[in-house]
């Protein structure tokens, strides 16, 4: 009788797999999180496999203005997301910012944040199928150089109606909801 082994090698860096749980209430507004893309690793593996061919011309802009700092890793590149987990799939919103691929759209110098209209994926995860689908451009909170966000002044926030299958996305500064920086998009297959 013949005997299967297998083996199976993991970074020494990598996440754990781990069944993720159901997210409890989709509707309930949670706070955005946020990867750095610069330097690959398995806790950000996802957002970079989304942003792939945006991070590659990202980099490759950044080359061709003969910037070479970045070799041993990515040109600046930071996205924020949230993800919702259910039964049958998983739903991930994103938003790519990049110096390139972003434009200003306000700054609050009281928060020490700039608000920036940068492009947004949704990633639907059916088992191993993955689509991913563009969503136009959303609000991106970065801090100022050498600041840090306080969710206390400044935060995004997503949720998911499930009545409507729609994601939805807010941001508010100085307990003011930011024109413009509310959005519901639409899950376009389910």
């Amino acid at each position: 009788m013949p005997i299967l082994l297998g083996l199976l090698l993991v970074p020494a860096d990598a996440a754990p797999l781990v069944a993720q749980p159901l997210t409890p209430d989709p509707g309930a507004w949670r706070p955005l999180a946020y990867s750095d893309l610069q330097r690959p690793a398995a806790r950000n593996a996802t957002y970079a496999d989304i942003w792939r061919d945006q991070i590659d011309a990202n980099n490759e802009a950044y080359r061709a203005r003969g910037d070479r700092r970045f070799v041993d890793g990515n040109a600046p590149a930071t996205e924020a997301h949230f993800v919702i987990w259910s039964k049958r799939r998983s739903v991930v919103l994103t938003i790519l910012n990049t110096a390139l691929g972003c434009s200003p759209k306000l700054r609050d110098a009281k928060a020490r944040v700039l608000v920036k209209l940068c492009p947004m994926r949704i990633a639907i995860y059916d088992g191993i199928r993955v689509e991913t689908l563009d969503a136009g451009r959303g609000c991106y909170l970065e801090p100022e150089a050498g600041a840090s966000i306080d969710p206390k002044i400044a935060a995004a926030y997503g949720a998911y109606d499930p009545a409507s299958r729609r994601l939805k996305l807010g941001m508010v500064i100085s307990h003011r909801a930011i024109d413009g920086c509310s959005f519901n998009v639409p899950l376009t297959r389910e």
